[in-house]
């Protein structure tokens, strides 16, 4: 197959960077995938969407909070797409180290455009960008970004540096305001992948209560490969935007797990209120309980996108509603735990 052209994917060990990357391979694409010094030689995610030693893919180790080094790869790699996605992506880690969130999340950006800039050339860049920079009840790009917690402020220096960076220097950067996207690939911290792996355990025979913040927290959730292809289609755009990237359909996680737990065929019957709250299976068995030490002030209870914009530019479309995303979800922890699946369908990186 010839290449379609270099493209170059930070943090591509990441969900966000490996499911990228098969996309761009799968479409012709020689793919820099630049992951951090720590990462193992063969990321798990890579082998599982068996992109490992592709004959398309050139490894490049970096740690986005060097300069010098970000300046090398962009360099090297000639890439005429850049996708910035490297980032410590947990609210949580990065409240527990603000200046570090700063520094990889912000400070990086200000390396990687720096690096475009100083090399030259004509490269779309994308910069993911969250939409915890930018809260309401609806949020479209005319939403005013707020720092309300060191995560967003991270990701709020990001955005500005890509704004200063195309108005000063002339980039073609663009920044893609996403909100929460799931898979089967997604990390262990993040709460939708330990609710789908404690039903998967629980369609096993375990008895275990798993225990959650708040679950009144209702976030519009989609598909990561669906928004890796807008990232894809913003690169493609004759000139840079800034794009929500949203299905604005919205789930509280108390129903998200509810779907996950019929996924894996448990039926569960909700009771109480509060930090008494708890989900009961029909056997009686308590298999949700709220631990108030996992409740965050900073949270906002409410979190939706519209993206009519991107519909309209990119031509963003959903493969999968939330309960699909459930499903596919705990049929990976089915098949992690070596069971047949029971689906109906089939930090820093």
């Amino acid at each position: 197959m010839t290449a379609a052209g270099v493209a170059l994917v930070t943090g591509a060990a990441g969900q966000d960077g490996a499911w990228l990357c098969r996309q761009l391979l799968d479409a012709g694409w020689q793919v820099w995938a630049a992951v951090h010094t720590s990462v193992p030689p063969v990321p798990w995610r890579w082998r599982e969407l068996s992109i490992a030693g592709h004959p398309q893919l050139q490894v490049a180790p970096l740690c986005i909070e060097d300069a010098e080094a970000c300046h090398d790869v962009v360099a090297r790699s000639g890439a005429s797409r850049i996708f910035h996605l490297a980032a410590i992506s947990s609210v949580a880690q990065a409240t527990a180290d603000p200046v570090r969130a700063v520094q990889v999340n912000g400070m990086g950006t200000v390396h990687l455009l720096d690096a475009v800039r100083r090399v030259g050339g004509d490269a779309a860049v994308v910069v993911a960008s969250s939409a915890e920079v930018h809260p309401g009840a609806l949020t479209d790009e005319r939403t005013p970004a707020v720092a309300a917690h060191p995560y967003a402020l991270s990701k709020l220096i990001a955005e500005e540096a890509v704004r200063c960076y195309r108005n000063r220097f002339g980039l073609r950067a663009s920044i893609a305001i996403l909100f929460n996207h799931e898979s089967e690939l997604r990390g262990d911290s993040f709460v939708t992948r330990k609710i789908a792996a404690a039903a998967a355990r629980a369609g096993a025979g375990s008895g275990e209560t798993l225990s959650l913040g708040n679950l009144d927290a209702t976030r519009d959730f989609g598909y990561a490969p669906d928004y890796m292809a807008a990232l894809r289609a913003l690169a493609d755009l004759p000139a840079p935007e800034d794009l929500v990237i949203a299905t604005g359909e919205v789930t509280a996680i108390r129903q998200f797990t509810t779907m996950a737990y019929a996924a894996a065929g448990i039926e569960l019957r909700w009771e109480g209120q509060g930090a008494g709250e708890r989900a009961i299976d029909t056997a009686g068995a308590v298999r949700i309980r709220v631990d108030p030490s996992f409740l965050r002030a900073s949270d906002a209870p409410l979190q939706r996108g519209d993206a009519t914009r991107a519909r309209q530019r990119l031509g963003l479309r959903h493969s999968r509603d939330v309960f699909g995303i459930a499903q596919v979800m705990v049929a990976a922890e089915q098949r992690r735990l070596g069971l047949a699946s029971l689906a109906v369908d089939t930090g820093t990186c």
